[in-house]
């Protein structure tokens, strides 16, 4: 439910800009009569909200039909981040080698696209809007792999018509004078600056998900967080009963709390999950670096094993890379 809530924002905030930057002359072309912008504006958007919906179940299934490790769903985030940022770079013309972040459909559709707008009926609207999944925007294409990535039709068909919808408001009120919006370097500057935002957030989850090091939150720790006291108190280094290492994490559906902050190398941990209540993505725990990942009851305990086998910061999260956490792993 996180990922279709920030597929709405991602759409509300640079979606509507960047698809519009795109898409927005086949909606200029069929506002041509006065009397009717509402309305064609109306069924075009309801069109393509119906033909994303498709697209993302279909898109869902598709998916589904592969298994995405934490590692491999960390280099698509990376890949979907160096892609905004690109589409970011070709927006405020930084430099010519970003014209090619643009995925162009083949010529003869666009000759098509542009035939059925000259036609003034309800049905060019309609069609038009279904058509759009034949050129979305760089945005959009990062939803629709985001889509892919859920590897359910359900979940996948959400995320695109909340991703459209909230794109819907921004369309149809710049819609209707997007002729004007277009002369406007401003709305492209911000909607650039928006896109490297978000592609550095997908970036670092990528790298989250990958279980590196170099991340906002490690890097945040370094610069604000004094160093905490490694001991044998329960706060710090975790104490061995019968050879083992215990660790637990509370996880509640914003966080992971746990109640050590170091383990020795070498030494098996038996890590106790505990949640209560939890409905949201924390549930669904990963340990990139040591191939862990387990989905957990929304109230209960579940126990994981694992030896740490190298010294450092080991790094766990939820299988989207939004809530995550670490223990220091030392001799």
């Amino acid at each position: 439910m996180n990922q279709i809530f920030l597929a709405f924002i991602t759409g509300l905030t640079t979606g509507g800009i960047s698809c519009l930057a795109v898409q927005g002359g086949l909606l200029a072309s069929v506002l041509t009569d006065s009397n009717s912008k509402t309305k064609n504006t109306f069924l075009f958007l309801l069109s393509k909200l119906i033909s994303y919906t498709i697209l993302g179940a279909i898109l869902g299934s598709i998916g589904s039909k592969f298994t995405f490790s934490p590692t491999l769903q960390g280099y698509l985030q990376i890949a979907i981040g160096i892609f905004m940022i690109a589409t970011a770079g070709r927006l405020l013309n930084l430099h010519p080698i970003f014209r090619y972040t643009v995925i162009q459909p083949p010529t003869f559709v666009l000759r098509y696209l542009n035939k059925i707008s000259k036609d003034s009926s309800i049905f060019a609207p309609i069609l038009l809007g279904a058509l759009t999944i034949l050129i979305p925007c760089g945005v959009t294409q990062a939803m629709m792999v985001l889509a892919i990535g859920t590897g359910s039709s359900l979940f996948g068909s959400l995320i695109m018509f909340a991703f459209v919808l909230g794109t819907s408001p921004v369309f149809f009120l710049l819609g209707l004078t997007v002729s004007s919006v277009f002369k406007n370097p401003i709305l492209s500057k911000i909607a650039a600056i928006v896109i490297i935002i978000i592609g550095l957030i997908a970036i670092n989850t990528g790298q989250i998900l990958r279980g590196s090091v170099h991340t906002f939150q490690n890097y945040s720790k370094v610069l604000f967080e004094s160093n905490k006291k490694v001991d044998n108190s329960g706060n710090g280094l975790a104490k061995v009963v019968n050879g083992v290492q215990e660790a637990t994490i509370e996880v509640s559906n914003y966080a992971y709390k746990t109640n050590v902050t170091s383990l020795k190398i070498g030494i098996p941990v038996k890590l106790t999950m505990v949640t209560k209540n939890v409905q949201s993505c924390s549930r669904s725990f990963v340990i990139p670096s040591m191939n862990i990942n387990k989905i957990l009851p929304s109230t209960g305990t579940e126990i994981i094993e694992f030896t740490p086998n190298k010294i450092g910061t080991l790094t766990f999260s939820c299988s989207m890379g939004m809530y995550t956490g670490s223990f220091e792993i030392i001799k």
